[in-house]
């Protein structure tokens, strides 16, 4: 009893699977190129902006200064240039409103007006009349 062999049809022609591949391939290729290419170029950075009257604004040192902030505060994550990048990042905003707070509570309990929001409510509530 010999099997026949019988294949399949594919749903789609060779034709449709090799030019999906092909344009998958290119594309990843071409990918890879440009991100190589933008982690393999620096932009360049002046040694100083004057203004017009030939003051010295700021310096190459100071704009590798600011990158070094911004990369070790993880500003990256924080906003973007297309506006998204707020919803990824930490929020600073709520962090220095809480390190700024604890000065000025200190500065209160020296004074003796600390307490916490207890002692304020039982200190300046109204009484019923």
């Amino acid at each position: 009893m010999a099997r026949s062999s019988k294949r399949r049809n594919l749903l789609i022609s060779r034709g449709w699977v090799q030019a999906t591949a092909l344009v998958f391939l290119l594309g990843f290729f071409v990918l890879g190129l440009l991100a190589y290419r933008t982690y393999a170029a620096q932009p360049h950075i002046p040694a100083r902006v004057v203004d017009p009257a030939g003051r010295i604004l700021f310096t190459g040192e100071d704009v590798l200064t600011g990158q070094e902030l911004f990369l070790r505060n993880g500003l990256m994550e924080y906003g973007s240039v297309f506006g998204h990048g707020a919803y990824l990042g930490p929020d600073f905003t709520a962090d220095y409103l809480r390190r700024g707070r604890l000065p000025r509570r200190i500065s209160l309990r020296r004074r003796g007006l600390g307490g916490g929001a207890r002692a304020h409510r039982r200190r300046f509530s109204s009484k019923p009349l």
